[in-house]
């Protein structure tokens, strides 16, 4: 894990002291209101930032030729600009009043930001997928985002105000009853807690949602390694396959760059288990194509690499660049150098290891021409739910179990339990109140953004 990521954890848990009883803890987090009650979550600042600004300076650090499909992308409508510009909401976030209450956050957990993959069982987990902004913050952070993300998402489906209101204080609610629970478990379970999908069944409400999530698991299961490599290669000669090519999306890269991406997977399988390395040393590296992915990391450098194995056996790795944190990417601080990079890689990977109940055993990292990047394998059993298709009620069981889910992953740091203190029913108010109040923010940074970029809708 990044060295500094880890000395942070380990210094807001200082604040223990000697009494680390978790009822003190508690207590802690109670007598917090005093000084920072409840409602003081949910005020705002206008802090004047240029959201144009902001978005060109990361996109000073992405492949330029992508820039026309990532405009698109973001400009499809306020939540995939939401999506793609999670280093906005941050900087808002760190300019206004908070907790102060630290648990290593996944950053960027809107709805959009859980899906369905493999444990290394081969059971199928529904859980947090994307750590890229994985970093200590306070806890309501990350709960801001995911309030504000149904928020955007409800409005897209059109639901009535009235209804989305109650859903978001739920949703709240939701989470400040799973980590109370969750507390008075012992660490063991809270790290054993499991995110498998009979769990994510049980809370549906009614059959009609089960049979619209079996649908989304069966779809799932179906995404294995051999569909993969049937959906993304081809035949080049008699006994060799190689990566379709869909410019400017997907493309070969030159010679030169595939010798240096062949030799950090070489460095890659040093940070990996000792039985992943021992399996990938019966494979071979048989190509490997740049191929961009999502909204945010859309114009990074992402890569896939085909390994062919004994007997003709394949698997698919997705190499991807893993910058700073967006909001390290401030206008006027552009400069990404490896000195900068050297260990993000690393602090996703470890975050996506302490945040998931179980994580893809091919999960590594290694550093290459002043940059720093993680590989897992590509969507083996990996899937997400359409949010524009549920109904109400499924997208309420849906924000639910997001929200729980969450409280579980924040749960794996100590500090969690000063959040359970400090939680009550005026943070449920508070945090819904910002999150609507927010709306108008992301509304005016879109409309700022298609101005500028003049992206055709």
């Amino acid at each position: 894990m990044k060295k500094t990521m880890l000395q942070q954890l380990l210094r807001d848990q200082s604040v223990m002291k000697n009494d680390t009883a978790l009822d003190a803890l508690k207590a802690q987090g109670k007598a917090l209101r005093d000084t920072i009650p409840a409602e003081t979550l949910g005020e705002r600042t206008l802090s004047g930032r240029d959201p144009v600004a902001y978005i060109e300076a990361i996109e000073q650090n992405l492949i330029q030729e992508l820039m026309p499909q990532r405009h698109a992308k973001m400009a499809a409508s306020p939540a995939a600009f939401f999506r793609g510009t999670a280093e906005l909401m941050a900087y808002d976030l760190s300019h206004e009043p908070q907790s102060g209450i630290r648990v290593l956050s996944d950053g960027d957990a809107h709805l959009q930001n859980f899906g369905f993959y493999a444990s290394p069982e081969r059971n199928l987990l529904f859980d947090l997928n994307d750590f890229d902004e994985a970093a200590p913050n306070s806890f309501e952070f990350d709960l801001k985002r995911l309030a504000t993300s149904v928020y955007l998402l409800g409005a897209q489906r059109h639901f009535d105000e009235a209804p989305m209101d109650d859903l978001v204080q739920n949703l709240v609610r939701t989470y400040r009853k799973a980590l109370k629970h969750a507390f008075k478990e012992g660490a063991l379970e809270r790290f054993y807690a499991s995110s498998n999908v009979e769990q994510l069944l049980a809370a549906l409400p009614d059959e009609d949602d089960v049979e619209f999530v079996k649908r989304v698991m069966a779809k799932a299961q179906k995404q294995t390694n051999e569909s993969v490599v049937a959906k993304y290669t081809e035949r080049a000669t008699a006994t060799r396959l190689r990566f379709k090519d869909a410019a400017p999306r997907s493309v070969h890269v030159e010679p030169g760059r595939e010798i240096a991406l062949m030799r950090g997977y070489l460095d890659y399988q040093k940070t990996t288990r000792a039985d992943i390395t021992l399996l990938l040393g019966q494979y071979h590296v048989s190509d490997i194509i740049r191929h961009s992915v999502g909204i945010g990391s859309f114009g990074t450098y992402c890569y896939l690499i085909l390994l062919t194995g004994l007997g003709g056996s394949h698997l698919v790795l997705q190499v991807k660049e893993a910058l700073p944190r967006r909001r390290e990417l401030a206008p006027n601080n552009l400069a990404v150098t490896l000195d900068r990079e050297v260990s993000e890689g690393q602090r996703i990977i470890a975050a996506q290891q302490i945040l998931q109940k179980a994580s893809d055993p091919f999960l590594g990292w290694f550093n290459l021409d002043g940059k720093s990047f993680y590989v897992r394998q590509f969507r083996d059993m990996k899937e997400s739910i359409n949010l524009d298709r549920l109904e109400w009620g499924q997208f309420e069981a849906y924000c639910r179990i997001c929200a729980y889910l969450l409280a579980m992953a924040h749960a794996q740091s100590p500090t969690a339990a000063v959040a359970d203190g400090y939680l009550n029913r005026d943070v449920d108010i508070a945090i819904q109140g910002w999150a609507k109040d927010y709306l108008h923010q992301v509304v005016d940074d879109y409309a700022a953004f298609v101005a500028k970029y003049g992206v055709d809708q």
